[in-house]
């Protein structure tokens, strides 16, 4: 009926203790270090500098994809005009050979 705990090794609890104050005053140093924060740096200039940044960064992009787009559309009428000569060439080409080519031969 009644069942005896194990005991915990010694090790492992030292082990546990050692991270537990560890991890306890790596979170004290950082909020530490936090609260001095607004002394040495201002915050609001970080955050509008920061935003000012991202605004810039989107507007360079916009400009590249707006340029990547002005590249594509001129790229796409070089190949339609391209393509509408190839085809008036043809068409020139056929037109010459049924004038050249005498009429009765066209019918049979």
């Amino acid at each position: 009926m009644f069942q005896h705990r194990r005991r915990i090794p010694a090790g492992v609890l030292l082990r546990q203790i050692g991270a537990i104050l560890l991890m306890v005053a790596a979170a004290v140093g950082i909020v530490i270090g936090l609260q001095r924060l607004p002394e040495q740096v201002d915050v609001v200039l970080l955050v509008s500098e920061a935003v000012a940044d991202l605004i810039r960064g989107v507007q360079q992009l916009l400009e590249a994809l707006l340029g990547l787009g002005a590249v594509v559309l001129i790229a796409l009428m070089v190949l339609l005009a391209t393509v509408l000569m190839l085809g008036a060439i043809w068409r020139l080409l056929r037109l010459i050979s049924m004038m050249i080519r005498p009429a009765d031969q066209g019918r049979r």
